[in-house]
């Protein structure tokens, strides 16, 4: 027989209660909504592209180089949200007949992980679009400046890296038996 589907009004509110989790829950969520608002504008771009191609014969210009920066934009924007709502694809293999508690340093470590990376690829993405500013790269069709590209990714990364450190931090709590 099939288990019940949980109804939303039925589920506690997961939202942080602490000022730092709320700042962090708000701006990761209008980070996402940025992010597919992004990904729409870009899924019209591909559309208006590929009739404009069928139709006409003229498809818009550098519309792989808008949907690469875009989607990457988009991923990047989309990942704190998921950090925060704890909705990363887990496989847990190995780990399904572990006590909550092992699971739960795992999943610790993986924030903690996470976070450094996080906050790596965000310094990188910085002195990235340093050096791509500096050295004047352009894409290749549309000649925009390719720093561009790379600014757009530092900040989602360090939000990234900011909701992880929180989430090991509120695992950390939770675990001990502190704060909610």
């Amino acid at each position: 027989m099939a288990e019940a589907i949980p109804r939303s009004d039925d589920m506690p509110d997961p939202r942080p209660r602490d000022p730092i989790g709320r700042f962090l829950y708000n701006w990761s969520m209008l980070s996402a909504i940025g992010g597919s608002l992004t990904l729409f504008a870009i899924c019209g771009v591909s559309v208006y592209s590929v009739v404009g191609r069928w139709l006409t014969d003229e498809p818009v210009l550098g519309d792989v180089e808008l949907v690469q920066m875009g989607c990457a934009l988009a991923v990047a924007a989309f990942l704190p949200w998921a950090q925060m709502k704890n909705a990363h694809v887990i496989v847990d293999f190995f780990t399904h007949t572990a006590s909550p508690a092992v699971r739960g340093v795992l999943d610790r470590i993986a924030a903690v992980l996470l976070m450094v990376l996080a906050f790596v690829i965000s310094w990188r993405s910085f002195v990235g679009a340093w050096e791509a500013y500096e050295t004047g790269e352009t894409t290749m069709l549309l000649g925009w400046p390719l720093w561009w590209s790379y600014t757009t990714l530092g900040p989602g990364f360090f939000l990234l890296g900011l909701t992880a450190a929180y989430t090991a931090w509120q695992g950390t709590l939770h675990s001990e038996g502190g704060m909610e």
